[in-house]
């Protein structure tokens, strides 16, 4: 009998599942399962909070089963897809909706249900079983808790083989403390800690002038936390989205999913650093660990070490020397280096081109200070990759000085996470060396599995050459680890587009704008995408809107042109391209966006005028994804777009 077909005849009474027990040879006893207030009936297909049935779809009670009847186990994606869906193929979204629908139902105080991030889920809710006769109903169970209820880990016998479970038990958990898998805070009921978010320091003394230090303690926290093993820290894109909001940590960690919050307040006085921190459980608001340190601005290197070395310990987090060197490690010994990284990274934050020109000089400064500083020279690469991937200067003025300041970076320090991933930017964007990127952006991932920026950058890489299905799932798996990152929505919804998916398109756009009103690339592609769908109103209202956010965004009137272009309205497309001509004269403007307007109006030899002056400058694949973009279509069968795909590395 086949693993599917097995699981199938277990729905009913549970005879497959690895915990039953065993009754006179040849017969094998149905269960009733108990965990929390809820109990759950396999045969009669009920789940009871009390006396009250709980509502429950189908193939959601069917995913709930299989995660109880395997309590404490990993169950992997695509195995549970395979039993639960068996005849049919599914996404892995419908898996995910009805999990989400099973924490809507069974709360999220306490969570029973684990994700563990690009793998799959765990029940980690505690479970009673008993026997099951056909003539027992559930209201003639013993209430929860009661004596004589044999719990979910001592499944068949007492005595002897309890014993023997509870040595075994005590062995086991003591072999992943050592390793470092297994950690409790030291708040109420010891509940496990499996994930974090740093939310973005106060400033209390509200000086802009001292921002930079707040948000630049809260990013190197976060930065250093990350380097825990086992422990999901989000992200700056997620986490920065708090900033200046006075909101609860229960109300933060069930947005974004996470078990403990990290706040912290920091007060300048004159050369003196006063920063207070705590760390607070996310499912009942109870305080584990707190403290408050006061320092010289002098000793902000020695601060940052000693505020992550302690809460690896709140964490009670055992490392190894290796680890507690990597979550400590300073890069610089000099305070004012340090400073001018933290305004470099202040101002490069901002994504603007006043930031970015701002950042270079901190970060030049801070290099001047301690020319060894191997951070500063990421943040410095990373400055001139944002002026050229934001098409504010020609990638070759951008992207050779950025190869440049992450090569020395290397030089310095070759196990430095954030330097390999700059290198791998500057081979996917610049070189169109996708092997050598695929390299460097696999060695930051192993030197820092949760190094956010790394796994956007493969899913980029996977997107420019083709491998849509593969993007798509790296993204999914990047939301599943940073659920509300802008970055991580706004690439899943590039990669449908290029996929042609343009009803997910719309609707992931949707998302990306209720995190940003006035995200313009979400405009653009969702705008686009309505006109691949032919509805034509609803594309130019979304280009229009852009173009009224930003009237002279490149993206916005490219989108506005290509609409034109489309429709039939060739001269006003043509007055978009004249307005792009003149502003190219005020600064630069990358050739690829007349290419789009030009393909939209089938001029092919303009159209290729335009692709091979984006060839020269090298901002053909960053800005374009030429293999698999849409727009380009009217181009694909022309010999000449072959040879363009040839010459840039994309096709044979």
């Amino acid at each position: 009998m086949g693993e599917e077909t097995r699981w199938r005849a277990a729905s009913e009474d549970d005879r497959d599942s690895p915990y039953v027990a065993k009754g006179t040879p040849g017969q094998e006893t149905p269960r009733f399962y108990e965990f929390g207030p809820f109990r759950l009936d396999p045969v009669e297909r009920k789940l009871l909070r009390g006396s009250e049935i709980v509502a429950l779809t189908p193939k959601a009670f069917d995913t709930l089963h299989m995660l109880v009847r395997n309590s404490g186990r990993l169950l992997e994606k695509d195995d549970l897809i395979r039993m639960l869906w068996p005849d049919t193929f599914v996404e892995e979204g419908s898996l995910s909706n009805h999990i989400f629908l099973l924490r809507k139902a069974l709360g999220e105080d306490p969570a029973f249900i684990e994700t563990v991030p690009r793998r799959g889920y765990r029940f980690v809710g505690a479970v009673r079983q008993f026997p099951r006769s056909t003539s027992t109903h559930l209201e003639e169970l013993p209430e929860v808790g009661a004596p004589g209820v044999v719990p979910g880990h001592a499944r068949a016998r007492r005595s002897r083989r309890n014993r023997g479970l509870g040595i075994a038990l005590v062995a086991v958990l003591a072999s992943l403390a050592s390793a470092g898998w297994f950690y409790k805070t030291a708040g109420r009921g010891g509940e496990t800690i499996d994930s974090l978010a740093v939310l973005p320091f106060v400033n209390a003394n509200a000086d802009p002038n001292a921002e930079y230090l707040s948000d630049g303690i809260t990013e190197s926290l976060i930065n250093s936390l990350s380097q825990l093993p086992n422990l999901r820290v989000l992200s700056r894109d997620s986490t920065f989205r708090y900033k200046g909001k006075d909101t609860d940590a229960q109300t933060v960690g069930r947005e974004l999913g996470v078990r403990a919050i990290f706040k912290g307040r920091v007060t300048e006085r004159g050369d003196t650093l006063n920063i207070s921190a705590e760390l607070i459980n996310a499912r009942d608001g109870s305080h584990i660990w707190g403290h408050q340190y006061d320092r010289k601005l002098a000793d902000m290197v020695a601060l940052r070490e000693e505020i992550a070395r302690e809460m690896a310990s709140a964490l009670r987090r055992r490392l190894t020397g290796a680890e507690e060197k990597r979550v400590t490690k300073s890069y610089t010994a000099n305070p004012e280096a340090f400073q001018d990284y933290l305004k470099g990274r202040y101002w490069l934050n901002k994504g603007t081109e006043e930031g970015f020109n701002k950042g270079i000089a901190y970060f030049q400064h801070a290099i001047t200070q301690d020319p060894a500083y191997a951070l500063a020279y990421t943040g410095l690469s990373d400055c001139y990759s944002s002026l050229a991937d934001f098409g504010l200067v020609s990638a070759k003025d951008g992207y050779l000085k950025a190869k440049d300041a992450a090569l020395k970076a290397l030089e310095l320090d070759d196990t430095l996470a954030e330097a390999h991933g700059s290198l791998a930017l500057i081979k996917s964007s610049y070189d169109w060396d996708w092997s050598g990127a695929d390299k460097e952006i696999r060695r930051a991932i192993e030197l820092n599995p949760s190094y956010a920026d790394a796994h956007r950058l493969h899913a980029e890489v996977l997107w420019q050459t083709g491998r849509l299905n593969e993007a798509i799932a790296e993204s999914k798996g990047n939301l599943e680890l940073d659920p509300i990152s802008l970055g991580n929505n706004v690439d899943l919804g590039v990669e449908y587009f290029l996929a042609r998916q343009y009803d997910q398109v719309i609707a992931q756009e949707r998302k990306v704008l209720e995190l940003d009103p006035n995200y313009i690339d979400a405009y653009y592609f969702r705008g686009i995408a309505y006109l691949k769908k032919s509805m034509f109103k609803e594309g130019k209202a979304d280009l229009e809107k852009g173009v009224a956010i930003a009237p002279d965004s490149e993206v916005a009137l490219t989108g506005l042109g290509y609409a034109y272009a489309v429709t039939g309205r060739k001269a006003d497309a043509h007055r978009v391209l004249d307005k792009l001509n003149a502003l190219s004269k005020q600064k630069y403007v990358s050739p690829i966006w007349r290419v789009k307007i030009y393909a939209g109006l089938v001029e092919k030899d303009k159209a290729f005028e335009w692709l091979e002056r984006a060839y020269e400058d090298h901002s053909i694949v960053s800005v374009g994804y030429i293999k698999t973009n849409p727009m380009f279509d009217p181009l694909r069968s022309d010999p000449r777009y072959v040879d363009l795909l040839r010459r840039t590395y994309l096709q044979p």
